[in-house]
């Protein structure tokens, strides 16, 4: 791998983790929120700001992140720590951490029951299924599994493995999956480079499963950029705002082509659609990222971002991970 090459990818890896960081941390505060409350408190939310109780307390802080991302780094640690491969029980007892910790508060419903019947019989692979637990949180913290697959020689099987592995940490719907599978198989083009932005939807609408979020990426593959952010997060919002992981991926998708190489513009459009904001944001953002690179990132966002530093060691780390499964990074021992 030539120095220059090895350096854009690294940059495009770190670009991908802090973009869904961002993501998050800025829809973070108004998750659950409508458009319209959205509009009425900040006219057009493009900064950090806290979430704050009717009695002044501070519940997020501005520019923290919530179980979004760091159940994405869970995953990213457990392979890191595996040399690019998934070690699914090392990502599992990760995220009963998180289940113990302050993050807990965020996990959506399905994530939470599932941890907290992993944590009695010690299985990770028994993720939640039946009605209202087809929700977005796992299509997020996918964009890694891209990563570590961007170097090798593809291998769709290895990829769907993958995929299905981290997914069935805490979700069981065919439809979770198959979001999942959207997003990593959408990092990985965007970490290589030689996919298109404009044609993303289409390579990874022919990739995934015949399902609602194939049917809902179509929807959103067709529908027009209005020349205005007014009438573009109406129409975005028109695919859905909710947490499902198929209005979730595919509305996160649509801000992403609309505005594929200005990120905050891309993150904005996804936070000030309402409704499920932490989610889409994080997915936008890695997507985002991933396309630009760190380098390309608004400085105000990235340097207001609360944990950046573990961002960085950890984006570096996983990059190595993702050289020594391709067979490109060997690590030396000196005597």
């Amino acid at each position: 791998m030539q120095q220059h090459e090895a350096h854009d990818l690294l940059d495009r890896f770190t670009g991908c983790l802090l973009g869904l960081a961002i993501g998050d941390a800025l829809g973070a505060p108004v998750s659950g929120w409508t458009q319209e409350a959205i509009a009425e408190r900040y006219s057009w939310l493009d900064r950090f700001v806290p979430l704050v109780a009717e009695d002044g307390t501070v519940i997020i802080p501005a520019g923290e992140f919530t179980d979004e991302t760091e159940l994405t780094l869970c995953l990213v640690e457990s392979a890191i720590s595996t040399r690019g491969y998934l070690d699914v029980a090392a990502a599992g007892y990760r995220f009963l951490r998180v289940l113990d910790s302050p993050a807990a508060r965020f996990l959506d419903e399905p994530t939470r029951r599932a941890l907290t019947a992993a944590a009695e019989h010690g299985d990770f692979q028994r993720g939640i299924a039946g009605p209202g637990t087809a929700t977005g949180s796992a299509a997020a913290r996918a964009a890694p599994i891209g990563l570590l697959h961007a170097l090798c020689r593809f291998n769709p099987d290895l990829l769907v493995r993958d995929v299905l592995r981290a997914t069935l940490l805490t979700h069981a719907e065919p439809e979770v999956v198959n979001g999942a599978l959207a997003v990593a198989y959408a990092v990985l083009l965007l970490a290589q480079g030689t996919t298109p932005p404009e044609v993303l939807l289409d390579e990874v609408v022919r990739f995934i499963d015949e399902d609602l979020v194939a049917h809902r990426l179509r929807r959103a593959a067709a529908h027009p950029v209005p020349p205005n952010d007014v009438e573009l997060v109406r129409t975005l919002a028109a695919l859905g705002t909710s947490a499902a992981v198929d209005e979730v991926v595919a509305s996160a998708f649509a801000a992403f082509a609309a505005a594929h190489d200005d990120f905050t513009r891309a993150v904005t459009l996804a936070v000030n659609i309402g409704g499920a904001t932490d989610t889409r944001g994080a997915i936008t953002g890695a997507l985002a990222g991933t396309h630009l690179g760190a380098s390309r990132l608004p400085a105000a966002l990235v340097e207001g971002l609360e944990g950046r530093p573990s961002l960085l060691l950890a984006a570096r780390a996983l990059f190595q991970a993702a050289q020594q499964r391709a067979g490109r990074f060997a690590r030396l021992l000196v005597r």
